[in-house]
């Protein structure tokens, strides 16, 4: 028996500039560890940050006055900007950096505790501990992992009505009330196994046998990047149907990885 599932429908967000120019803001950008941080006085829904290599372009909320941000495009130069929005979709720009990456490190950027996985400190931190003592290699973990989230992490499908495009998901809400969409699935998954030093991506884009927008999670399991997918799965786990934790890649369409 197969559950559909109805999954998050992710809408890009347009950013139109205003014709000025920027301003410093107050903002510092200060690069390490395969990700930026920026310290911002002012924060909000009504700001963005837009960050740019070799245009392929990824956007986030300023959501705090704190916000460590992935820069996960590979080594070269970063265009980094703080936006505010004016009106509609109408951007304007008060801070812009550069930051040069001469190195990668794949394994360091996705273990990082960045949006949209804000995972060090969290409750969750301390249940990927608890659930994976005794074990003893690195797919074991996953499986325990995988495990717990499949069976005890309920799909919430009221949450899609009225969601903004800004969703950004939160680890211990989800825990809190035990549901989520596949976005707070694939970011608590993560959260759990970065946690635990277990190099893994939240991914974006689309499964073969759905519609909508999906989110996922690849893992680095004896060196090599495997896709799980534990919002597809938890409906099979919760009706004690074994499936593959491992999927075929042939089955996804990846858009975006964070």
């Amino acid at each position: 028996m197969k559950k559909r599932i109805i999954l998050l429908l992710c809408v890009s967000m347009l950013f139109v500039f205003a014709e000025q120019a920027f301003a410093s803001g107050g903002f510092v950008v200060v690069g390490g560890n395969g990700t930026v941080k920026i310290d911002s006085p002012n924060y909000g829904q009504h700001m963005r940050v837009l960050i740019e290599k070799d245009n392929v372009q990824y956007q986030y909320v300023l959501s705090r006055k704190e916000e460590e941000l992935p820069l996960q495009m590979g080594k070269g130069d970063y265009s980094i900007k703080v936006l505010e929005n004016i009106e509609g979709n109408r951007y304007r720009v008060v801070s812009k950096e550069k930051v040069s990456m001469e190195k990668f490190d794949e394994k360091e950027v996705f273990l990082a505790s960045a949006q949209p996985i804000y995972w060090r400190g969290k409750p969750a931190e301390q249940l990927a501990k608890q659930l994976t003592q005794g074990d003893v290699d690195t797919r074991k973990k996953v499986e325990s992992i995988y495990n717990y989230v499949t069976k005890n992490i309920a799909y919430d499908h009221g949450k899609i009505a009225g969601l903004k495009d800004d969703y950004i998901p939160n680890i211990e809400s989800t825990l809190n009330t035990m549901s989520g969409i596949c976005y707070d699935y694939a970011a608590l998954t993560a959260g759990m196994l970065r946690s635990l030093g277990i190099p893994t991506k939240l991914v974006k884009g689309y499964k073969n046998d759905l519609e909508a927008y999906h989110a996922w999670n690849e893992v680095l399991i004896d060196g090599k990047w495997v896709i799980i997918d534990t919002t597809y799965d938890s409906a099979f786990a919760k009706v004690n149907l074994d499936v593959n934790m491992i999927k075929s890649n042939t089955e996804y369409n990846k858009t975006r990885e964070y």
